[in-house]
């Protein structure tokens, strides 16, 4: 093997141990659900909540966490798991506490309270360490203290039903649980500058998805009238360019068929509005597939990186930047081409390119398809310092994919980004006023 070549059969073993040991959010969050339902269906169970990584919404999550309140004493209700389906064998048991291992190899970690400590206990669960130790910190400042899973003042006890009720103990507002990173959420809810984050109804708009025109399943009208019964104004329809044959990328040709295909549509399906997008190649030299003529016939354009990953970092950064050069750019997709748990982000300049965002009036996408969930969650508050527009885009290939929108907008509550940061919770005409800005 050549040095590259090595590198990357090294890079290739790494991703493999990391994926016996991780799940993907989405199958993270099913998993969990399934045995939060069938832990809360236990007699002498009151509640069962899902914790740790999944309800923190992390891109990738390791083992589950269920909180079970009980009043039925913890060892009698690890007995009745022996019931539950696909339970391999107990590992870890304490007082309160058992980690269960399924015959597919997976692990979850169950914990135990009564109704009275459910909200320290859930806090505890949830995490993560840096959150729990910035709470721990602010309660010793006040004359309190978390211990046992339990809050104290002093000597006293002090019942914690709920998560709301410890952290208004604490002088705190609710953090919500994608914040709860330990990075300064703590001492911002103390200050009162606990964000209101986005939630998926205020999005107006829905962004990045494929027909059966390029790699999708579904045609256009399909896809239309799915995202007017989801509560959409509006779906920007973007498959993808010519360059990308291996996707069934529309030559030009096509694109303007589908582009008639459109305002045909418009003018009889009602309560939806269909916008002419593309996913256009952001090719190895920079250029965004077709003509500008071309471009300038749609509503927007979404540009990605599908090809090339290798070139090194100054050769792939001056390729992003200068396809913010061309006027017709709206949205730089998924910006660097990470596949979770499969493979890495390519190397860019990730501050020269929301440095250039910000100054050419480009936004950046937080692609909400749950293997790649990129733009990195970490870089979003960079990028609103910065003053760029996030959007939110589904890659959705098909009418199950519209259920993707709901981890990007995790990812962007991950990241603390409200209503008013997201691009298409604007209404139609301020998302295109957004577009036709960098135009001619």
């Amino acid at each position: 093997f050549g040095p590259r070549t090595a590198a990357g059969v090294v890079r290739n073993i790494s991703f493999l141990r990391q994926a016996r040991s991780y799940r993907l959010l989405h199958h993270a969050m099913d998993e969990a659900e399934s045995l939060r339902a069938a832990l809360s269906r236990l007699p002498g169970v009151s509640a069962a909540m899902v914790a740790g990584e999944t309800r923190r919404r992390c891109e990738v999550v390791g083992a589950l966490v269920v909180v079970v309140v009980s009043d039925v004493a913890p060892a009698e209700l690890f007995r009745r798991l022996n019931d539950l389906p696909g339970v391999h064998e107990f590992a870890g048991q304490d007082e309160r506490r058992i980690t269960l291992r399924f015959a597919g190899g997976g692990t979850a970690q169950v914990v135990v309270t009564t109704a009275v400590n459910a909200g320290a206990v859930l806090l505890q669960a949830t995490g993560s360490e840096a959150h729990l130790k910035e709470v721990a910190a602010h309660a010793a400042a006040r004359g309190c203290s978390l211990h046992g899973a339990a809050l104290w003042r002093g000597s006293t006890f002090i019942a914690t039903p709920d998560e709301t009720t410890l952290y208004h103990e604490l002088g705190l507002g609710m953090i919500p649980p994608e914040l709860r990173e330990g990075r300064g959420e703590v001492a911002a809810a103390a200050r009162g500058g606990t964000p209101a984050l986005v939630t998926r109804a205020d999005l107006r708009g829905f962004l990045h998805c494929h027909t059966k025109d390029s790699d999708g399943t579904n045609t256009v009208e399909q896809l239309a009238a799915a995202c007017r019964d989801a509560g959409y104004e509006y779906v920007g329809i973007t498959d993808h360019s010519q360059a990308a044959a291996y996707a069934g990328g529309l030559k030009r040709d096509h694109l303007l068929r589908q582009l008639e295909q459109i305002d045909e549509i418009n003018q009889r399906l009602d309560g939806i509005r269909v916008l002419k997008g593309i996913e256009a190649d952001i090719l190895q030299d920079g250029q965004v597939d077709y003509p500008e003529a071309v471009l300038a016939q749609l509503d927007f354009v979404i540009g990605s990186v599908h090809s090339r990953f290798s070139m090194d970092r100054a050769a792939m950064t001056a390729r992003i930047l200068r396809a913010t050069d061309n006027p017709y750019l709206t949205i730089i997709g998924h910006p660097t081409g990470r596949l979770l748990l499969s493979r890495e982000p390519f190397d860019v300049d990730l501050d020269a390119v929301i440095e250039r965002a910000a100054a050419t009036g480009v936004a950046l996408e937080i692609n909400a398809d749950p293997h790649r969930l990129d733009l990195d969650w970490r870089r979003l508050e960079q990028a609103r310092a910065a003053g760029v527009a996030i959007s939110i885009g589904a890659d959705a290939h098909s009418l199950a994919g519209l259920a993707n929108v709901d981890f990007g907008v995790a990812m962007a509550r991950k990241g603390g980004l409200g209503a008013g940061d997201i691009l298409n919770t604007r209404d139609a005409e301020g998302f295109l006023a957004f577009a036709r800005a960098r135009r001619p």
